[in-house]
């Protein structure tokens, strides 16, 4: 930096006035004055300390171009939970105009919290920072950016935590600048939350997948260990939701590639959640309405959560029921009936599907009584017991017919003369079919 003066030319001659040379001979006679003198009389020293929370950008620096001793202006603060760290960043630049080393000193412990200062390679300084070091030769405009750490080590109410640091110039001791960072200590509460997803059945021999999210609604981080527990014989386990074999992270479809068995969140911030999926394996050979309860545990530091989910087995289950009335003698349905040779028997098989799922091809057979023929043209099919009304469409009901000694019946929607169709759950159908008594 150069200063500037004004000079008063005085004439020594008037003939010297318009005489080049002369002129010449004056302006060289000044520069040599302004080069002359030491550049460094001019020079100018100045550190310029600036901070920001270590969580925020580079535009987010306070303090460029403040120059304080107190720190009023150029502080910063956060709040932090008994043994989470509040985290800095102090950035020091030569501000000057020569190059130039600068002390940095210090606050490097404090009652109730643990300070750590790290220059910019990760070394910690925090030991010498009370008595202060001295930093590298910077040329002008050159930086380094420090980071400050304050851990609350207890909870005190109320309690904030001041670490000030300065820097002076080595060059100029009296140039310095001043920064201050504030960590207020907050209570931690540990607390999370488990999805419940509704229970839901399967067939026998399937796995029914489960998704759940678990999220820490605490305010400070924490991890939670995941386990599930089932009776004997319903197997069941714990899958991350991870999208894997190309399918999407966390969407709680579990897709063939997610395989992975997840023991733990691993940690999660506050607000953040982990995604799964329990699986559980219906027994094969199970009857339907045949269930249990599988039980999902979260348990972290200071937090426990459960959630139970019951799994239901659901299959088709036909059942036959088949009654006898005597036409001649006209007595009504009976599980038995009496009768005398001459007599007309009529047959009715009652097929229902009590299960919860379709029952496929339903196929019925059943013998021709000893002692009777069986009366031609007698064979239907029909949805009311009483048999009364026309018969069920085959496209509908199925078909029936007689197989030498045997009554063969084809039920339910789709079927054909050679294979039964399907018979829905809570749906039943009627076989009527004639004999005459020997």
């Amino acid at each position: 930096m150069f200063s500037t003066m004004k000079l008063k030319t005085v004439n020594v001659c008037s003939h010297c006035d318009n005489d080049p040379k002369w002129q010449q001979g004056i302006i060289g006679f000044l520069l040599l004055l302004l080069l002359s003198g030491p550049l460094q009389a001019w020079a100018a020293y100045q550190p310029d300390l600036m901070v920001k929370l270590a969580s925020e950008g580079s535009s987010a620096y306070l303090g460029g171009g403040v120059f304080e001793a107190t720190a009023e202006l150029q502080s910063k603060s956060q709040p932090a939970f008994p043994g989470t760290p509040a985290v800095f960043e102090v950035l020091l630049k030569n501000a000057g105009d020569q190059p130039d080393s600068f002390k940095v000193q210090g606050i490097g412990s404090i009652a109730g919290a643990q300070v750590r200062f790290l220059d910019p390679d990760g070394s910690d300084r925090t030991a010498a920072l009370t008595a202060g070091f001295a930093t590298p030769l910077l040329a002008p405009g050159e930086s380094l950016v420090y980071q400050v750490q304050v851990t609350p080590v207890t909870f005190l109410l109320g309690a904030s935590f001041r670490v000030s640091i300065e820097a002076a110039s080595a060059a100029e001791p009296g140039r310095s600048d001043r920064v201050k960072t504030e960590t207020v200590a907050c209570s931690s509460t540990a607390a999370l939350t488990v999805s419940a997803p509704p229970d839901a059945f399967g067939p026998p021999g399937n796995v029914v997948s489960y998704p759940y999210t678990v999220t820490n609604v605490g305010n400070t981080s924490n991890s939670f260990a995941l386990s599930v527990a089932s009776p004997a014989g319903w197997a069941s386990a714990i899958y991350a939701d991870d999208g894997a074999g190309g399918g999407v992270a966390g969407d709680a479809v579990r897709q063939k590639g997610e395989t992975t068995l997840a023991a733990s969140t691993g940690s999660l911030a506050p607000g953040a959640s982990y995604r799964c999926f329990v699986a559980v394996s219906i027994p094969a050979g199970s009857s339907d309405g045949a269930h249990a309860d599988a039980q999902l545990s979260a348990t972290g530091g200071g937090a426990a959560a459960v959630d139970h989910v019951t799994t239901s087995a659901t299959t088709a289950t036909v059942v036959v029921a088949e009654n006898v009335r005597n036409l001649t003698q006209g007595s009504p349905f009976a599980n038995t009936t009496t009768a005398l040779p001459g007599d007309t028997l009529e047959y009715r098989m009652a097929v229902t599907n009590s299960g919860t799922l379709p029952a496929a091809s339903v196929d019925v057979l059943s013998e021709v009584p000893a002692n009777t023929v069986a009366v031609p043209d007698s064979l239907r099919i029909a949805t009311s017991p009483t048999g009364d009304g026309r018969a069920c469409a085959a496209g509908v009901c199925g078909s029936v017919h007689h197989s030498g000694s045997s009554i063969v019946a084809q039920l339910g929607e789709g079927a054909t003369e050679s294979t039964g169709g399907s018979l829905f759950p809570g749906k039943t159908l009627y076989v009527f079919f004639r004999v005459q008594v020997e």
